[in-house]
């Protein structure tokens, strides 16, 4: 009796295994040589990406007159939102238009350095490197802060430093620069 329930067990195993072999698709399905009568899987009907959409990037070959193109295409979004226009150079009033200001948030510029901050983990290093050759060129400057930022003793250091620092960016960042460069 014990025997036959152990063949039965088996045999309901082997039966299902063999099954269930047969039931995956045939290697030739995926070969685009050979006809067949599937069609491609219908559509899925799961709702569109949220993924995050990625601001403009002004590069480090671009400059004010690129930024200001970006910042026109953002208010125009606004604009078309419902934000009301505002002379040209003024600033639309986005507080109390946060739906606008949620649609068209996509659209406002960063510079490179912003997205460096935001994606590059050898942001801070990268900094510091900026640093030791401010520093070798006679400025006084740390990193430090939240963001993490260089830091001059005031206004009238960072003026005096801004095209050497400009310099110091682009050699501690040469390698990370390269993904911004061209159009």
């Amino acid at each position: 009796m014990r025997t036959t329930i152990f063949h039965a067990v088996a045999g309901s195993v082997l039966t299902v295994a063999a099954l269930a072999g047969c039931s995956g698709p045939a290697t030739d399905e995926k070969r685009p040589d050979i006809a067949t009568l599937r069609t491609a899987d219908p559509a899925s009907a799961a709702p569109p990406s949220t993924a995050v959409r990625e601001r403009p990037v002004v590069r480090p070959d671009e400059g004010k007159e690129e930024f200001e193109r970006y910042v026109a295409v953002w208010q125009e979004c606004l604009f078309s939102h419902g934000v009301p226009r505002v002379p040209k150079g003024s600033k639309p009033a986005i507080a109390e238009h946060e739906a606008a200001t949620a649609e068209c948030e996509h659209l406002y510029p960063e510079n490179w350095m912003e997205r460096e901050a935001r994606t590059n983990p050898e942001y801070t290093d990268r900094l510091r490197d900026t640093a030791k050759c401010l520093k070798k060129k006679g400025h006084e400057v740390t990193v430090g802060g939240d963001p993490v930022a260089l830091m001059y003793g005031d206004n009238t250091s960072a003026n005096k430093a801004y095209d050497d620092e400009q310099e110091c960016q682009r050699t501690a960042f040469r390698q990370d620069i390269k993904k911004y460069e061209g159009g």
